[in-house]
């Protein structure tokens, strides 16, 4: 199954590691959006939830999720910080005159 982005970091956030928990809070928060786009995303997600992964190997599917959001956060974080000390601009324009 192929996740975009978008829909791991939703998992990431509102998912749990029981099957059908999850499931229903995506329902829910469908219930919830007011946006017709979220809404769309979020029972596409829901629905894509329900019928593709199987309730057996969830809990390993959301443990390696959880695993790569934590990795992806924490490599946005160190970049963040990475271009938040380092001041490029001004030694470009050092060596440019």
């Amino acid at each position: 199954m192929k996740l975009c982005i978008r829909e791991k970091k939703i998992l990431y956030d509102y998912g749990c590691p029981d099957h059908h928990n999850t499931v229903t809070r995506l329902k829910w928060l469908t219930a919830l959006a007011v946006d017709p786009e979220a809404k769309h995303r979020l029972l596409k997600l829901a629905r894509k939830m329900e019928t593709e992964i199987e309730e057996s190997w969830y809990r390993h599917f959301y443990l390696q999720l959880r695993a790569e959001m934590d990795e992806y956060y924490r490599a946005k974080r160190r970049l963040r910080v990475v271009k938040e000390n380092t001041e490029y601009e001004e030694d470009l324009y050092d060596e440019a005159v």
